[in-house]
């Protein structure tokens, strides 16, 4: 007889299908988190409502919503998963590895975090590091992360916070490039990312009440990095977070090419999950990346 039933327990894998149909609203955007397909997702679905005795979702244009009864499970079902990644974690934490992992943006990743890693290493011996680089913060749970650094235009929630950087962002260049209001054909590098958050070359140009030149021409490349490094080989200006790119600014490698500096409401976050026990590992790695980021 299946342990579940024996206990009187639900079917334990469909409860973590129910959570990631019920945050997503949508089973085939659950089943490709999860690896399942929507059928599979649906079967999980029938047989937790099987157990329960009552629908928990309900169809909806775009997906699915959750019934008065599925609401109501679905804040339990959470909480107790939550204890149980808990648990987990602290049983991980004193028996095995100095494991962390650290979620962050592929921007994060290649221009603050990289030039870091050595002294991380060598200030907290032994650690083992787990990085999950994902642009998709909106998909990321909070029991995928020990901790996660994210530019956020909203204050996030669910997570202890610590402001790193807010978004100032200035057009930068090589030296020796003409500053952007002299060059009337400036190439512009660029990203193209639905998913991402941030301030894009129109946001800047109608925030600075500039026209953009009619001659411009836009490098639209795949990443930040690439961006950036395309920006020190004098190809032509990109917008610079100066929290991601205080280094190039410090060094003289980039320097700002226009006088006016955008700040929104976005931040840089360090962000750590409420529902779980903080490993001595865990706090040692968040102390030490906000000593280095004031450092």
């Amino acid at each position: 007889m299946p342990a579940s039933s024996h206990l009187g327990l639900p079917p334990l894998n469909a409860l973590v299908v129910f959570e990631a149909a019920a945050r997503l609203a949508n089973f085939s955007r659950a089943g490709t988190e999860l690896g399942l397909t929507q059928s599979a997702v649906s079967r999980q679905i029938l047989k937790l409502e099987a157990f329960i005795g009552g629908k928990l979702f309900q169809r909806t244009p775009s997906g699915v919503s959750l019934t008065p009864l599925g609401e109501s499970y679905v804040a339990e079902v959470r909480r107790i998963l939550g204890d149980l990644v808990a648990v987990t974690h602290g049983a991980r934490g004193s028996a095995g590895p100095r494991q962390v992992t650290l979620a962050c943006s592929h921007g994060i990743a290649d221009l603050w975090l990289m030039p870091r890693l050595q002294a991380l290493d060598a200030a907290l011996p032994g650690i083992e590091l787990r990085l999950r680089v994902t642009d998709d913060v909106h998909h990321l749970r909070l029991d995928e992360f020990d901790l996660a650094i994210f530019y956020r235009r909203e204050r996030p929630t669910g997570v202890a916070l610590h402001v790193l950087g807010t978004e100032d962002v200035v057009p930068v260049a090589a030296p020796g490039r003409p500053a952007l209001q002299d060059d009337p054909a400036p190439t512009l590098l660029a990203i193209e990312d639905s998913l991402r958050e941030w301030t894009d070359w129109q946001h800047w140009f109608g925030a600075a009440t500039m026209p953009l030149p009619a001659r411009a021409r836009f490098w639209r490349l795949g990443s930040y990095a690439l961006a950036v490094q395309a920006a020190t080989q004098g190809l032509g200006t990109t917008l610079g977070w100066t929290w991601l790119l205080r280094d190039h600014l410090a060094s003289g490698v980039l320097v700002p090419a226009h006088g006016f500096h955008l700040r929104s409401e976005g931040s840089f976050y360090l962000m750590r999950p409420l529902d779980r026990h903080v490993r001595r590992v865990v706090r040692q790695a968040m102390d030490w990346l906000v000593a280095s980021n004031a450092g």
